[in-house]
């Protein structure tokens, strides 16, 4: 993914092109991503799919680094990208703009060491962390960090597995320390009665920054299409803020509806998964202390991971 947002975002700098732009006619096309984080957008793809057919169209990518390859070339118009990534996007000059924040923090500490009972314990431990610098990477340094506990230093950090890895190694006992986004924590703690989360990493972060949570996904348009279509943005933003809540309340129903639209989980594995992901629908306006808060622990560890500011009030939709 990194290697993939520096080719993009030179390739923008170098030529200085614009976001390619659909005409105002055409119907507003939205990335869904496949797999856990997409299961909160399955009824908003029913709904309008079926009520306004020719006003929006939904496609389903494998990752985030398909949602920035399509919105810069002008294939969708919205989509969820991680926080840094969309901070990143902006400040290289594509014209997109926050709507809403629609994850919010689900990373877990797990061990299977009965002896750990806080951070400062993991001196001198290797910790498989999902995600190089990505929101797990950066969260867990920088509450570590406040216990004096620096990456490489005073633990050994080890990202070369990917999550569900991550997790199988857990249940076997082959991995006794890790750091995981939600559902993949808990499917691990399903397997193995000792894995433990003796760490809530969301009250340290609480205990640290004041801010109760910290967000991980956010929902993204482009600043054309909210300025010109501003009806429809307030169609698809009720819509996907109804989904959020319908999959909330209704995990069972919401899973078949993901299986049917072919959106990458079962329907039992997303039944388990809805109600530990932290789905939330805030408008990015209302959001911004905890985005900053979390773009902030970026800035601090590798400025360019967000394009090396925090990025100004421009980027916040004013949704009417």
């Amino acid at each position: 993914m990194r290697r993939f947002m520096i080719l993009f975002i030179t390739f923008l700098c170098i030529v200085n092109i614009s976001i390619v732009t659909a005409a105002p006619n055409d119907p507003v096309t939205v990335s869904v991503l496949k797999g856990p984080s997409g299961l909160s957008g399955a009824w908003m793809m029913r709904e309008l799919s079926r009520t306004s057919p020719e006003e929006f169209r939904f496609i389903t990518v494998s990752s985030a680094d398909m949602v920035v390859a399509k919105l810069l070339n002008g294939e969708i118009d919205a989509g969820v990208l991680p926080i840094n990534v969309a901070a990143k996007l902006y400040n290289a000059g594509v014209p997109i703009q926050a709507l809403a924040v629609v994850g919010n923090g689900m990373v877990k500490f797990l061990t299977t060491d009965p002896a750990i009972d806080d951070l400062s314990d993991i001196s001198g431990k290797t910790i498989y962390i999902a995600g190089q610098k990505a929101t797990p990477d950066y969260l867990f340094q920088y509450l570590c960090a406040q216990k004096g506990l620096i990456a490489g230093k005073d633990y050994v950090p080890v990202y070369n597995l990917a999550y569900p890895e991550i997790a199988a190694g857990l249940a076997s006992g082959k991995i006794a320390y890790a750091v995981l986004p939600e559902p993949f924590a808990t499917q691990a703690l399903q397997k193995n009665s000792t894995i433990r989360t003796p760490v809530d990493l969301t009250k340290e972060w609480r205990a640290v920054t004041g801010h109760n949570d910290y967000p991980m996904s956010l929902f993204a348009a482009r600043k054309a299409l909210i300025e010109s279509a501003p009806d429809k943005i307030g169609i698809l933003v009720d819509s996907y803020r109804a989904s959020i809540q319908k999959a909330i309340q209704d995990p069972a129903g919401t899973g078949k509806l993901a299986e049917s639209l072919d959106l990458g989980v079962s329907a039992q594995v997303a039944t388990v998964a809805i109600p530990i992901s932290n789905f939330v629908f805030i408008e990015a306006s209302r959001a911004v202390p905890n985005i900053e808060a979390l773009l902030s622990v970026f800035l601090q560890f590798d400025p360019a991971s967000i394009g090396g500011v925090i990025p100004p009030p421009a980027f916040y939709a004013q949704i009417q």
